[in-house]
């Protein structure tokens, strides 16, 4: 479903999600979302999708196993003493 509409933003740099938009996208007051600046557009998503989404990203990034993950724990703690 897409549901367009036309917000203001407050001096504070503030907007208000028209009520529908809040049903189908599942958020409420206090809920927390995820801004991303995508070239020319802003995309809105729950914190929840966005975890999701990045999970895994960084798998391997510091070793391939327990054993490699622990030796780059320790040369980055020799380096800093």
């Amino acid at each position: 479903m897409t549901i367009t509409k036309l917000v203001k933003l407050s001096r504070k740099g503030q907007l208000v999600l028209p009520k529908k938009m809040r049903e189908e996208f599942g958020v409420g007051e206090g809920d927390e979302v995820v801004a991303t600046l995508e070239e020319n557009c802003i995309v809105l998503t729950t914190s929840e999708r966005y975890a999701q989404a990045t999970r895994g990203l960084l798998i391997g990034a510091w070793g391939r196993n327990k054993t490699e993950v622990s030796s780059y724990i320790e040369k980055e703690r020799e380096a800093w003493q």
